[in-house]
Formats: C-alpha cells, structure tokens, sequence
C-alpha cells in the first residue's frame, strides 16, 4: 500500500503537462494555508470606520457604477404592480 505522499505524487505525475500550472498554484495555495507565516488570519480585517470619508465615496462610486436610481421609489406600489403583473388572470 501507497503511503500519501506516494499516493499525491502518483495523481501530479497524472496530471497533462498543461494543466500543470494550476496544480502548481493550488499547492502553492495550500502551502500559504499549512505556513503559519503567511497565515492571514494574523492580519487586521479592514476597518470600515477608520476612515469614513473614504467609505463615503467609495459607496458614491459604486453607486454610479451600478446606476442606482437617485429619485425615491414607492416601494409598495412597485410590489402590487409586480405582484398584479405575475397573477395576471390570462383572460
């Protein structure tokens, strides 16, 4: 019987020359994973109030980019027109 790291490398040596390269990166990955160097739960999560001006515009750009409508919307009258929409009865 095999031992594991027999057995990994059997299924890499498997592998097509040019699907090599993502084997390389995902034991790249996994080597980030197992070191306890580049282990990013080390790291600070992003602040999201550190800075709220930056916050504040970064929303004012997103919300450009994605063309949110600035004018109010009744929401209840866009719901029963939808819902009136989709129970149509096809008469």
């Amino acid at each position: 019987m095999l031992t594991l790291k027999e057995q990994a490398i059997s299924i890499v040596q498997s592998f097509p020359d040019e699907k090599m390269p993502f084997v390389v990166e995902i034991l790249k990955w996994m080597l980030g994973i197992f070191d306890e160097k580049s282990n990013i739960s080390d790291q600070a999560p992003y602040d999201q109030f550190s800075n709220p001006a930056e916050a504040m515009l970064a929303w004012e750009r997103f919300k450009a980019y994605k063309g949110i409508v600035p004018c109010e919307i009744d929401i209840k009258d866009e719901l029963a027109k939808a819902r009136d929409e989709k129970y149509a009865d096809p008469v």
